[in-house]
Formats: C-alpha cells, structure tokens, sequence
C-alpha cells in the first residue's frame, strides 16, 4: 500500500471512531430514558431499534450473544 491509501484509511478510521464516539452516548441516554419513562421518545425506540439489529444478524443464539459481545468491547472502550 502507498502513503495516500494508508493517509485514505486512516482518516476513515478517525472519521468513524468519532462518529461511534458521538452516537454510542445518545444511544445510551436514550435506552436508559427510555428505561425510566416506559416509552418510545418522540418516535424513536432504541431498544426496539437494538432488539432488531442484533435479530437481524441471525436467530442464532450464538450470533446474538457474539452482537452483545462487540457492544460490550465498544462501551467498555469508553
């Protein structure tokens, strides 16, 4: 690889990591209202939205637990 592909990927590395660093905290201060006020806010329901993306990898009950996993090691990173 040349210098500017390795330059291309990391800025997409840095742009990503940002990018998780600014949605992972709203996801969690939208599951935990959620949590405390028993409804989806304003139309939006995160854990629902969770539920899905982590049925959508599969009914495999070890490809859920594998999706639980990586949110783990993405949380416990910050």
């Amino acid at each position: 690889m040349n210098e500017e592909s390795k330059k291309f990927f990391k800025n997409i590395k840095k742009i990503l990591r940002e990018a998780v660093d600014i949605t992972v905290p709203i996801l969690c201060l939208g599951v935990v209202v959620q949590l405390i006020v028993g409804e989806s806010l304003l139309g939006w329901n995160p854990i629902q939205n969770i539920q899905n993306a982590i049925n959508s990898l599969g009914q495999n009950n070890f490809i859920g637990v594998a999706a639980l996993l990586v949110l783990y090691s993405v949380f416990k990173k910050q």
